[in-house]
């Protein structure tokens, strides 16, 4: 996982770019939630 601040949120490294989150949380439960579904 890989990302940073921003004033709006936190931008976060998916797929080979950049994407805006409201939040870091945000950032790390979406990757969780895309890994849990590339298990099926």
């Amino acid at each position: 996982m890989k990302g940073y601040l921003v004033s709006d949120g936190y931008m976060g490294y998916v797929d080979g770019k950049y994407m805006l989150f409201a939040s870091e949380g945000d950032y790390r439960e979406y990757i969780s939630v895309r890994s849990e579904a590339a298990l099926f």
